[in-house]
C-alpha cells in the first residue's frame, strides 16, 4: 500500500454575512457602484440611513419613484413606480388608478427609514417624489421649476434661476432652490391648501413664459429639444399628478456620486460646481446647516399674475 497521505480537504468557504441595515439584509453590499471613486452599495445604504431623518421631511407620505441602477455607473437605469410584489413586510405602498391608462399602479409611500433602505436595496439611487401626498393627489403642496440646461451647463442654470428668482420676488413669492444632482437647477416654492393640480401648473407655466420674453436668449419654453438651441427648458410640467422631481439629498448616478442639493439663494452662481457636492463631501455640507430649514413654515398662497 502506498504511504502517502491524500491532501486536506480544503476547509469549507464560510459564507459572508450580509450587513442588516434598519432591519432590511442588504445584498452584494461589496459591490463596487461607482469603481471610480471606489463607493460601494453599502457606502450608499449607510449614507441614506445618515440622512434618512432630512429626506423624510420631503417623502413623508408621497407616492415615490425609484430611479433604479443595479449595477451602478457600468450599467444601465430604469424608472419604476409600481411595486405589487417584491418588497419586505412592512414597507408601505398605496394602488392608484392611473388617470390616462384606468392602470392600477402600486406606488411606494415614503416616510420610514427602512422604506428607504428596502428601495436602495433593490438598486435604487436616486429617488423621485410627486408633489401631493397620498390622501391628497390633487392637492400639491408645492410647485416645482425644473431649470434644463440644454448646453449641459449649471452656469446657465444657475442664471436662469436667478431671473425666476427676481420674478418671484417681484411677486412676494419665496422660493427655495437645489441642485438637481446633475447640470439643472430645481426651484420649489411651499404652498398652503387650495390651488389644484392645474392651477399650480397654470401658474409654473405662466413664469416660464415670462422668463422666455425676459430673456429670449437664455430660457425656452418650447418642449422640442431641437428647438431650444442650447437655451435653459423652463419646465413646467413638473406640476402634474404622476409627475416627479429628484428628492432633496438623492444620489444621483453621475460620475462623482452627487447629491442633490438645497441651497441657499446666494450659493446659485455660475461658477459653482454642482459635484462639489458628493456622498464623499457631504457630511461638511452638513455641518453648514440646513439653508431650507424653514420651507414649511413658508407656506404661502399664489398670486394673481397681471398681464
Amino acid at each position: 500500500m502506498s504511504s502517502r497521505r491524500r491532501p486536506a480537504a480544503p476547509p469549507p468557504a464560510r459564507a459572508v454575512a450580509r450587513p442588516r441595515v434598519m432591519g432590511v439584509t442588504i445584498s452584494n453590499p461589496d459591490k463596487m457602484w461607482w469603481p471610480d471613486e471606489g463607493i460601494t452599495k453599502l457606502d450608499v445604504v449607510r449614507f441614506y440611513a445618515r440622512l434618512a431623518p432630512r429626506l423624510a421631511r420631503w417623502t413623508r407620505d408621497r407616492p415615490l419613484v425609484a430611479e433604479r441602477c443595479p449595477d451602478g455607473m457600468r450599467g444601465q437605469c430604469f424608472f419604476q413606480k409600481n411595486f405589487p410584489t417584491g418588497l419586505p413586510p412592512g414597507v408601505p405602498t398605496a394602488p392608484i388608478v392611473a388617470a390616462s391608462t384606468g392602470r392600477t399602479v402600486h406606488y411606494v409611500i415614503g416616510g420610514s427609514t427602512r422604506t428607504l433602505i428596502a428601495l436602495v436595496n433593490l438598486g435604487c439611487i436616486a429617488v423621485h417624489v410627486m408633489n401631493c401626498r397620498r390622501r391628497a393627489l390633487q392637492q400639491p403642496d408645492w410647485l416645482a421649476f425644473d431649470l434644463d440646461p440644454v448646453s449641459g451647463a449649471f452656469a446657465d442654470a444657475a442664471r436662469a434661476g436667478r431671473l425666476l428668482r427676481t420674478i418671484l420676488d417681484g411677486l412676494r413669492v419665496r422660493s427655495y432652490p437645489k441642485t438637481s444632482g446633475g447640470r439643472g437647477l430645481h426651484v420649489l416654492v411651499p404652498l398652503s391648501p387650495g390651488p389644484t393640480q392645474a392651477e399650480v401648473r397654470a401658474f409654473a407655466q405662466e413664469i416660464g413664459r415670462i422668463m422666455a420674453e425676459r430673456a429670449p436668449g437664455l430660457v425656452t419654453t418650447t418642449m422640442s429639444r431641437a428647438k431650444r438651441r442650447g437655451r435653459v427648458f423652463a419646465d413646467a410640467l413638473r406640476n402634474a399628478f404622476g409627475q416627479t422631481v429628484v428628492a432633496p439629498y438623492s444620489v444621483r448616478c453621475r460620475p462623482s456620486a452627487p447629491v442633490s442639493t438645497p441651497l441657499a439663494w446666494e450659493e446659485v452662481d455660475p461658477r459653482l460646481d454642482p459635484a462639489r457636492y458628493n456622498l464623499r463631501t457631504f457630511d461638511r455640507r452638513l455641518a453648514g446647516g440646513d439653508p431650507w430649514a424653514d420651507f414649511w413654515d413658508r407656506r404661502q398662497r399664489l398670486p394673481e399674475i397681471g398681464r
